[in-house]
């Protein structure tokens, strides 16, 4: 199974004894979170796009191999170029196969900021005019293939902050800006859905929220922190985990 696909394909595809066993226990695993009653998911937008059939996913290898972030590459620009076709919530979930050993947060962060500068080294598009080139500007975020969006990374380290917690392996989240269209801060939509995202929150870790968490835009805020947090929040990352990134 190449390239983005749809929770139909994956379940027919399991069904029939025909997904590599990882892919299918990566898949279970985020199947019982997103449908788990008795614990439910905090970002309901996620439940209900996977629910809907809205969400498409993406099976990788290790995103240390070269091959784990072409498969990543050519994966995200497909998904994004189709993905205003698909609803006006979407996102990919990407599973990338188990490494071999534990590995702690930090390790999956490294891992995951070496995917994201591999990404922007070889983006095909340039970088949007719109979006700061700067990560210390409030208003940067992560872009490829001429999209901005939002990158959640969940991973078998964490003990305490569960919503970021995947069993089996690093798993990526990325929604495209412009799901968060009329959801701004500065709207009533917007208000409520965080209200009860942080209600929800409150209820599924065994942490608080982590102060790197915040509007998009707050002078205060920095998106690029909120990709990979820490299991406390004893632990803030101040510097941009990546060298050169404009090179």
């Amino acid at each position: 199974m190449k390239g983005p696909t749809t929770r139909t394909r994956i379940e027919s595809a399991i069904r029939e004894n025909d997904l590599a066993a990882w892919k299918a226990e990566r898949y279970r695993a985020f199947h019982r979170t997103m449908t788990d009653e008795e614990a439910p998911f905090p970002c309901y937008f996620a439940v209900d796009a996977h629910r809907d059939g809205d969400l498409r996913y993406l099976f990788a290898p290790s995103a240390t191999t070269e091959t784990g972030k072409s498969v990543v590459a050519d994966g995200l620009a497909r998904y994004l170029d189709g993905a205003r076709g698909i609803a006006d919530i979407t996102a990919l979930a990407a599973f990338f196969e188990s490494p071999d050993g534990d590995l702690s947060v930090a390790d999956y962060r490294e891992r995951v900021w070496d995917l994201l500068a591999a990404l922007r080294r070889n983006d095909p598009e340039p970088w949007p005019d719109d979006v700061p080139a700067d990560p210390d500007d409030p208003e940067w975020e992560f872009c490829y293939a001429g999209e901005p969006m939002f990158v959640v990374a969940r991973a078998p380290a964490y003990d305490r902050r569960h919503s970021r917690h995947a069993p089996h392996g690093l798993e990526l989240t990325v929604q495209p800006r412009w799901v968060f269209d009329g959801l701004g801060s500065d709207t009533e939509a917007g208000q409520q859905a965080r209200a009860v995202i942080r209600e929800r929150l409150d209820e599924y870790d065994n942490v608080p929220r982590h102060p790197a968490i915040g509007d998009y835009g707050d002078p205060d805020t920095r998106e690029w922190k909120q990709y990979v947090l820490s299991d406390d929040n004893d632990e803030t990352f101040e510097e941009f985990p990546v060298d050169n990134w404009d090179t």
